[in-house]
């Protein structure tokens, strides 16, 4: 327990810290950029190895880290460098590859933003385009060095130094935008923050491990079919979340304008929040899971599974509560008043995301059960049904469309999944709706409190703030008190006095 809450912890760190700068940045850099031109620095950003070109990676930094680990555990030198020399070559030559092809489609990009937003600068644009595609070659580059620390345990680092640039990178952006309005001086600041963690990455891969110095360069094909050979089931999922995470932006750039490109953002990021909790919970398990499995430890892994659905809702329900109610204000104070009246777009977004913990904790597990095979299609289905959706709803109902074809995905994995735990770890139905019942039921008067609330006070700022918080607080203290185990409180007492004791 005390091991798989300190990697919890540690795991959202970094991906917090990324929330808590975005959030704080768009609307600086909407007022700045204009909402088209943020629009086109949305869609333009989607090409990195975090958004649709992450399915390039073909699954093998999930190889490679497993790889590397295993070469760690018996030091073995001469495998650790040759892990490095082919990744290196591998993520090299397809960086080239896909930002050659970003440049030469440039004007086929930027040509579906012209049919639609006569007041973009176009010479902006594409030099923006210009420079994500050399954007690209550099990132991909950064792939294999941040792999095989992670595969080495030097998850401090890594997420140490991401941090640290990622904060740099927001600063910059925000002078950047401030001082020249344009969308390619944003971008800059991105390729120069990527060139930056490249240069910090080999440092680090040379002069602070022990493998890498002297390094000597050996082609091995037979370790390079291994690895590929590993990644070939990591493959179907990248492509999951690539429709799950991608698909719509891709869609708005063919069928609608820019602007909607800000909008999708904007009403996405409350929900975003939601969907960071759930996994940052699941972040850890799947080691544990894992260890379980290989003791045929099955009743533990059920209580696991049950706990942790458990836990997803009583730290969500208290944030969806604030969400659902105040969503107008909050994208208001946030914003503005323009973009926040697309607040009931958020809604959709947050009633599949109310779901999402079912399905993500077992998907999750089933890779430490070694079940991923059996499970998939549950996923691939779900794809299938968004991107049919997605496609047929995007012309009668816009934005409005993609976001409910999102949720009947979710709605859809709901069911199969936890059917599956069911099957695999005989985890009855009622132990995980039984917690549910009782939690949901602890939310009723908060919710109805937020309802009063909003309706008396959503035209004072800072009433309404004050006063949001001060419910969400009361919200997880009757949480902590009425709905977790005499042991459960025990052991959070015992983590908050340990850190408050800390100097």
């Amino acid at each position: 327990m005390t091991r798989l809450f300190k990697n919890t912890v540690f795991s959202g760190l970094d991906a917090f810290v990324l929330i808590v700068l975005s959030l704080t940045a768009t609307p600086i850099l909407i007022k700045h950029l204009s909402v088209e031109e943020y629009g086109v620095f949305v869609f333009l950003s989607t090409f990195s190895t975090y958004g649709m070109l992450s399915f390039f990676d073909f699954g093998m930094e999930g190889s490679l880290l497993n790889f590397v680990a295993r070469f760690d555990a018996v030091k073995d030198r001469r495998q650790l460098q040759d892990s490095l020399t082919i990744s290196l070559l591998y993520y090299g030559a397809i960086g080239l590859v896909l930002g050659l092809a970003l440049y030469l489609a440039s004007d086929i990009i930027t040509s579906r933003f012209a049919e639609k937003a006569a007041v973009l600068d176009w010479d902006s644009v594409i030099k923006a385009t210009h420079i994500m595609s050399l954007n690209v070659v550099v990132q991909f580059l950064t792939l294999p060095l941040t792999a095989v620390l992670n595969g080495l345990r030097q998850y401090v680092i890594t997420k140490a130094t991401n941090s640290i640039l990622m904060t740099l990178q927001y600063i910059l952006l925000l002078v950047a935008a401030v001082q020249f309005g344009r969308v390619d001086a944003a971008l800059a600041v991105v390729l120069v923050i990527t060139f930056c963690r490249l240069l910090v990455l080999v440092y680090i891969v040379m002069y602070r491990t022990e493998y890498f110095r002297p390094m000597e360069l050996h082609l091995r094909f037979d370790l390079f079919k291994q690895l590929i050979s590993y990644s070939s089931i990591l493959l179907v999922s990248r492509l999951i979340g690539l429709v799950f995470n991608q698909m719509a932006k891709f869609l708005i750039w063919m069928f609608l304008a820019a602007s909607h490109m800000t909008i999708y953002d904007v009403v996405m990021r409350p929900a975003n929040l939601v969907r960071l909790l759930v996994s940052t919970i699941n972040s850890a398990i799947i080691p544990e899971v894992a260890g379980l499995h290989r003791t045929g430890d099955l009743p533990r892994i059920a209580a696991l599974y049950v706990n942790l659905v458990r836990y997803s809702y009583l730290l969500m329900l208290p944030i969806l509560a604030v969400l659902y109610v105040h969503m107008g204000p909050i994208l208001s104070a946030w914003v503005g008043s323009e973009l926040g009246a697309n607040y009931r777009l958020s809604w959709i977004m947050l009633s599949a995301y109310l779901l999402l913990p079912i399905p993500a904790v077992a998907s999750t597990m089933a890779v430490g059960l070694e079940m991923v095979k059996k499970v998939i299609w549950i996923s691939i289905v779900a794809s299938l049904i968004n991107i049919a959706l997605s496609v047929s709803l995007v012309h009668s109902l816009g934005l409005a469309g993609l976001l409910t074809a999102t949720l009947a995905a979710e709605v859809f994995m709901v069911w199969p999944y936890l059917r599956a735990m069911m099957r695999i770890t005989g985890v009855q139905a009622g132990q995980v709706f039984g917690p549910l019942t009782r939690i949901f039921t602890l939310a009723v008067p908060f919710v109805s409190a937020h309802l009063l609330l909003n309706y008396c006070c959503a035209d004072q700022l800072a009433v309404w703030l004050c006063g949001a918080t001060v419910l969400a607080l009361i919200h997880y203290l009757a949480s902590y008190l009425v709905l977790l185990s005499a042991s459960e409180r025990s052991y959070v007492m015992q983590k908050l006095t340990k850190r408050w004791r800390k100097p």
